[in-house]
């Protein structure tokens, strides 16, 4: 997911400046860079980690 995908997705959960902030934070630890994951695996770390905040 990238960060316009995101982005957008956080905008359809209208949710509040706190709750957004954790999401970011979230989002930057999963698409750190030299992480040693590939792109599959980042994207599928952050669905199943947004999948348990809601």
């Amino acid at each position: 997911m990238i960060r316009r995908e995101f982005q957008e997705y956080l905008d359809k959960l209208e949710l509040k400046s706190d709750e957004v902030k954790e999401y970011w934070s979230l989002y930057y630890r999963i698409y750190e860079p030299n992480s040693p994951l590939t792109y599959n695996q980042k994207a599928n770390l952050l669905l199943s980690e947004l999948r348990k905040m809601k």
